[in-house]
């Protein structure tokens, strides 16, 4: 893949958003930049990604998308969340936070921190350190 030329502010935008991360802004990453990469936080899958790029004429192989995807979290531009066996969605919150599941439905939910008082860890096995705490609350509707 090579290095292409932005063509709009939003385009431009993007663009610089993959080199501050050490990613060569390509046709492709730049595509997936302008939809993930714009300050919202979203939980978005490759499928619905890919759906996303055809809505707005920018198809692109399912395999291509992943590969951007996982370039992207290795660049910490984005976090995957694996919530429901093999489901992976992949967060623009980096942020510290926590997720509500809706089992049913997949969607994920962002929880403040602040929101939740976690109690004081158990002893971590020797030789290891905590990197970070993360808890899924799963939801099912009320029947």
């Amino acid at each position: 893949m090579s290095e292409v030329q932005p063509k709009s502010i939003l385009s431009e935008e993007a663009a610089m958003k993959l080199r501050a991360a050490s990613l060569r802004p390509t046709r492709q990453r730049i595509a997936i930049a302008e939809r993930l990469l714009d300050g919202r936080a979203r939980h978005v899958s490759a499928e619905q990604l890919r759906d996303e790029l055809v809505a707005y004429g920018q198809p692109m192989a399912l395999a291509t998308i992943y590969n951007c995807l996982h370039q992207f979290e290795e660049a910490g531009l984005l976090r995957p969340v694996h919530h429901a066996g093999d489901a992976v969605l992949y967060d623009t919150n980096l942020g510290d936070h926590h997720h509500f599941v809706d089992v049913e439905t997949g969607e994920l939910i962002d929880i403040d921190p602040g929101e939740i008082l976690m109690p004081e860890l158990p002893e971590l096995p020797d030789g290891f350190e905590a990197e970070s705490i993360e808890l899924t609350v799963r939801l099912r509707r009320k029947s």
